[in-house]
């Protein structure tokens, strides 16, 4: 009996420190992932997330070009603010189809 009450308190524990650990986690809003297809097919900006205006952000790459993407409901998106380094997948049409923050 005692053995079964320790077990069940040490479960008890145990599971309730998981979610601490996941809530503590920034990288836990990570949800934004290509899929092979975008890897492959549609091109990469990288660099520094620096304003978002509505539905356009603009990334500034490390040559220090800022490129001004388009993102709407479609986009697959990661939680991110400005000053984030992200990349973002884009078609030729500045759509972007996914947004991430790249560490």
């Amino acid at each position: 009996m005692k053995t079964g009450l320790i077990s069940m308190l040490m479960m008890g524990l145990l599971g309730s420190g998981v979610g601490v650990t996941y809530a503590d986690n920034p990288m836990a809003d990570k949800e934004a992932s290509p899929t092979i297809k975008e890897r492959l097919t549609k091109d990469t900006i990288e660099g520094t997330l620096m304003n978002i205006e509505g539905e356009y952000y603009a990334i500034k790459d490390n040559d220090g070009k800022v490129h001004k993407i388009h993102v709407d409901k479609s986009t697959k998106l990661d939680k991110v603010v400005p000053g984030d380094m992200v990349k973002a997948y884009v078609t030729d049409q500045g759509h972007t189809t996914t947004l991430q923050r790249d560490n």
